[in-house]
């Protein structure tokens, strides 16, 4: 909100007349079937929480995760028989002894046509937004593929169309007229060790590979 002490909810509007605001035509949305035409709805949850200054942006990030990605059930037709003989009661595609920094998404995890995986991981802080998560975050590779070997890691492109390598020599560089003091610096993961395999993510970065998996 522009005051303190204040929240402000933006709610979709509809309107028959122009409210003189700058649209220069009423704000009338609708939604026609077999030329039965009616008013746009819009239907939503607000979730509010208070915490101690400092504290909100964890909450905040945890439950829109739950939110936006949540855990997608599906089921199949089994003979019972075959169920009990392979039911698992317990399964972890990840080492069992490892989870994901709490700091850290997986955005995509995709298995390709030629046998690679593209994975996406994403830092979801800013810098500066809390004391202990805004900072550098670690994956380590190996344990997100226990039991496989990895041949070869390759960072891509965000959309993963082009190597990253291939991106950066044909980014364009632009001559800025500034002091040496002036600009702020981006804070990057470095490069993936092809031994230790592990990738550094910096506060809001998001970083894509291929995955070659023996």
């Amino acid at each position: 909100s522009i005051k303190d002490g204040q929240i402000e909810i933006m709610l979709h509007r509809r309107l028959v007349h122009d409210d003189s605001r700058g649209v220069g035509e009423a704000l009338n949305e609708t939604v026609c079937i077999h030329n039965d035409c009616k008013g746009l709805m819009v239907k939503g949850k607000f979730f509010f929480k208070i915490d101690p200054l400092g504290e909100g942006a964890k909450w905040r990030r945890t439950l829109g995760q739950e939110l936006y990605s949540p855990l997608i059930l599906a089921f199949a037709e089994q003979d019972g028989v075959d169920w009990r003989n392979s039911h698992l009661p317990a399964f972890s595609g990840i080492d069992s002894a490892y989870s994901l920094p709490h700091n850290v998404a997986i955005i995509t995890l995709q298995e390709l046509d030629n046998g690679k995986v593209l994975l996406r991981l994403a830092h979801l802080y800013e810098i500066g937004e809390d004391k202990d998560l805004s900072v550098m975050a670690h994956v380590e590779l190996k344990k997100l593929f226990p039991n496989k070997k990895i041949d070869k890691v390759t960072e891509m492109s965000l959309s993963a169309n082009q190597e990253r390598a291939e991106m950066e020599n044909k980014r364009l560089v632009w001559k800025v007229e500034a002091s040496s003091n002036e600009g702020t610096k981006v804070s990057r993961g470095g490069p993936v060790d092809p031994m230790q395999l592990v990738v550094e993510l910096a506060p809001m970065e998001i970083r894509t590979f291929l995955v070659d998996i023996d």
